[in-house]
């Protein structure tokens, strides 16, 4: 079966943002390109990859570096106005004895100054779940309210694993797990091997960095890959890791859907990701899936159809495929419909039938 092939601005996007070394602008609509990087929040990213080189960019190039300089400053100003808004409100929390832990690209910007112009919504904090109401009581007493658009809070305590309090714009997401459900013992460990670091004259906790690998694999998957090219890209900054981590990896992965795990380092693998080689085998999938997988995650990541199949719908397949032990080759004709069928047979016919092994 032919490989699908993908358009040649999401390639150079994710290549720029992933392995800027092997990309290129050669032969670009960088119109396009331009649009598909402000829609996917990825411009900090692709600022780093083309500095070193503006002195070869021809003009439509580096003026499209010179306006993506300016955005990603603006953005830099957003995240600053936002940390001084919840400064005060974690500070409370910690004086009222409710320790936090930063997660996801909280965590990530406390440790590397140089993502000042990463694009952040909110503030993702993780407390333990006996000091969620007196969390909640403090900001409340700061004058930040409830976030109830997705689920009224009784429904997100039965349902989620986060809440979102907010004031003035900016939002801070505490959570209690990193999951509806997560194994047993796993919230403690975060705690015991979370670690300190130094952030504008004070501390804050971050993940120890084998939990900053799983949580970043396992929310880009949760999310299905969806417009997720930013959180892969955050997941480059954290590999290679030391043997011992991923060692430690592999042990809390156990307890967790495989695929959901190891599929977004799989894909940083293929991108030839410094690291990312160590993570590769551990992937359940043969080859014919993984023919398919890689053209359908590319097309998620820039949130764009695949051979005529909505984003969405994509998404929805993968997600079941990442959580469960069902065949891509099953989940992709659901998805598309009766009239597709034919597409995927001819792939079919690779997948070995465990009932002759």
């Amino acid at each position: 079966m032919e490989r699908p092939v993908i358009r040649p601005e999401w390639k150079a996007l994710i290549g720029l943002c992933l392995e800027p070394q092997a990309a290129s602008l050669a032969g670009m609509d960088l119109g396009a390109l331009a649009g598909l990087a402000a829609r996917l929040q990825v411009e900090s990213y692709l600022l780093e990859a083309l500095t070193p080189c503006q002195q070869r960019l021809g003009p439509e190039a580096a003026a499209w570096l010179a306006e993506m300089r300016r955005n990603v400053f603006a953005v830099a100003v957003d995240n600053l106005r936002r940390d001084e808004e919840l400064r005060e409100g974690l500070a409370r929390l910690d004086e009222g004895g409710v320790p936090c832990i930063l997660l996801k690209g909280s965590g990530l910007r406390a440790e590397r100054p140089g993502l000042a112009g990463r694009f952040q919504c909110d503030v993702d904090v993780l407390l333990r779940r006996q000091d969620l109401e007196r969390a909640e009581k403090i900001l409340a007493g700061l004058g930040f309210t409830l976030d109830e658009s997705y689920l009224d809070r009784g429904g997100m305590l039965r349902e989620h694993f986060h809440l979102g309090y907010q004031r003035r714009g900016a939002t801070v997401e505490l959570h209690w797990d990193i999951d509806v459900e997560s194994p047993a013992g796993f919230t403690e460990r975060l705690w015991e091997r979370s670690r300190q670091v130094e952030i504008d004259g004070g501390a804050c906790r971050v993940l120890a960095p084998e939990h900053q690998l799983l949580v970043a694999c396992l929310h880009l998957s949760r999310h299905a890959f969806y417009s997720g090219l930013r959180w892969l890209a955050d997941l480059k900054l954290l590999l290679p890791a030391p043997p011992e981590v991923r060692e430690r990896l592999v042990e809390e992965a156990r307890g967790w859907p495989s695929r959901a795990v190891w599929c977004p380092l799989w894909l940083l693998a293929l991108q030839g990701v410094p690291g990312a080689a160590a993570f590769a085998d551990a992937l359940d999938a043969g080859p014919a899936e993984r023919r398919l997988l890689q053209p359908l995650l590319n097309a998620l990541l820039v949130e764009e159809p695949w051979l005529g199949l909505p984003a969405w719908r994509g998404a929805r397949a993968l997600h079941t495929w990442l959580f469960s032990d069902r065949s891509l080759f099953s989940l992709l004709p659901e998805a598309w419909g009766e009239g597709v069928r034919a597409l995927i047979a001819p792939a079919r016919a690779l997948t070995p039938d465990p009932t002759t092994r």
